[in-house]
């Protein structure tokens, strides 16, 4: 009876827990996109480009202007977005950029937060010139960060640019449960030529600890080993 007893616990302790997964390199630490998609040019850097990471070493990297950018046509529903959507930020018409992605599973209740930097060398430009920043969740897209709407440190940008916003936390919470398409897109507006860069570090999502239940299974067998050997 004890044997059987055990070995049905072992079972119930050996079962996966079903359980949110976690943003996939979500500090991009890898040194790589690994767990992430991308379309246009993405990659990952470090202090070098003159901004230091949020946590650890690396940081996202997504551009408007460079050799791999694709066009806004074309990342748009990349991002699971439509042109509405991103007209209703109000920023201009996009032409070419980049965006980053990956699906998440998560609960109601749990909140994705993130670090950010804009950074642009339109600032000596036309207003008609509005790159911008954004994030994605589940088919909206939410304004980070824009030429026009930002205030910029333009006293000490990395070089290339003429100002940054600085890093800044924000956060997304999920009012539903289920898997969802996060992201990150960066668009010049009015031209493909100066560069906007939006820089994206620490992404996370909470990992539950393992349940009440499941500990007590692992513990039980010992309890009940102990308690036969008295």
């Amino acid at each position: 009876m004890l044997a059987r007893v055990l070995l049905g616990l072992a079972l119930l302790a050996a079962t996966p827990l079903i359980s949110n997964a976690a943003v996939i390199n979500g500090n991009f630490e890898t040194g790589n996109l690994t767990g992430w998609s991308s379309l246009g040019s993405a990659h990952v850097t470090t202090a070098a480009i003159g901004v230091t990471p949020t946590e650890g070493t690396y940081q996202g990297y997504i551009e408007t202007t460079g050799n791999f950018t694709a066009l806004s046509s074309a990342i748009i529903p990349f991002l699971g977005l439509t042109n509405s959507d991103i007209m209703a930020l109000a920023q201009g018409i996009p032409t070419n950029g980049t965006g980053l992605s990956q699906d998440v599973t998560v609960s109601a209740g749990d909140t994705l937060t993130f670090d950010w930097n804009f950074l642009t060398d339109e600032l000596d430009e036309e207003a008609t010139f509005n790159d911008f920043g954004f994030l994605v969740v589940n088919g909206t897209a939410f304004l980070l960060a824009s030429r026009n709407t930002s205030t910029f440190d333009t006293t000490s940008p990395p070089a290339g640019f003429d100002g940054q916003t600085g890093w800044m936390s924000d956060s997304y919470t999920f009012g539903t449960a289920g898997t969802f398409k996060i992201g990150f897109g960066v668009f010049n507006v009015g031209d493909s030529g100066h560069n906007s860069v939006l820089l994206i570090d620490n992404v996370n999502l909470p990992v539950p600890e393992p349940g009440t239940f499941v500990l007590l299974a692992l513990a039980l067998p010992v309890m009940i080993l102990r308690k036969c050997r008295k």
